[in-house]
């Protein structure tokens, strides 16, 4: 499983509640572009659900709060580097 950069901080992104589309948009995607990378490129590699989708945007479950420590972790020292 390898996510790069752009997964990474598309995640940090869009893991607030309603940040999804603010998240496609600063990363200059259409939002079921951002939505398929979450799908496609990072819950089925991890192979459990991050981000319960739903009218008022999206709510983590445990597993992304995990993922999205490690995910500012990383892109805070790539930012270093």
């Amino acid at each position: 499983m390898r996510f790069d950069l752009s997964d990474l901080s598309l995640f940090r992104m869009s893991s607030k509640p309603a940040a999804l589309p603010e998240a496609a948009e600063r990363a200059h995607l259409a939002l079921a572009a951002a939505s398929t990378r979450h799908s496609v490129n990072m819950e089925q590699a991890l192979g459990a659900a991050l981000l319960l989708r739903g009218g008022q945007g999206v709510t983590p479950y445990q597993p992304a709060a995990t993922l999205l420590q490690h995910a500012r972790a990383i892109l805070r020292q790539a930012s270093v580097a």
